[in-house]
């Protein structure tokens, strides 16, 4: 049985800059980067080469914008943590390259 897991993370950014840096996988600063399905209704769907696959999706609050990726797919329990430090990466990248600090 495949499982699922979400992370989210806040951006204080513009939503339109944030889905352009995540819908363009290959500005990414990390190893795997993986295919973009498609985007539709404010969401992107992403797949990656060990066949899973990742939804994101964004919520604006207060001005800022919540992203929450829910990656599924995952074939057993020892998946789920390198995943969920994938992510931590990516969002790490993404924080330094779209806020002035």
């Amino acid at each position: 049985m495949a499982l699922s897991f979400k992370v989210e993370e806040m951006f204080n950014v513009e939503l339109q800059r944030l889905f352009t840096v995540l819908n363009d996988v290959s500005s990414w600063v990390v190893f795997d980067r993986p295919r973009v399905l498609g985007t539709k209704n404010g969401q992107i769907t992403l797949a990656f080469d060990d066949r899973t696959r990742a939804i994101i999706s964004f919520e604006l609050i207060d001005g800022s914008v919540n992203v929450r990726v829910v990656h599924e797919l995952v074939p057993d329990l020892d998946g789920i943590k390198p995943r969920e430090l994938y992510w931590r990466e990516v969002f790490a990248g993404v924080h330094r390259r779209l806020e002035i600090v």
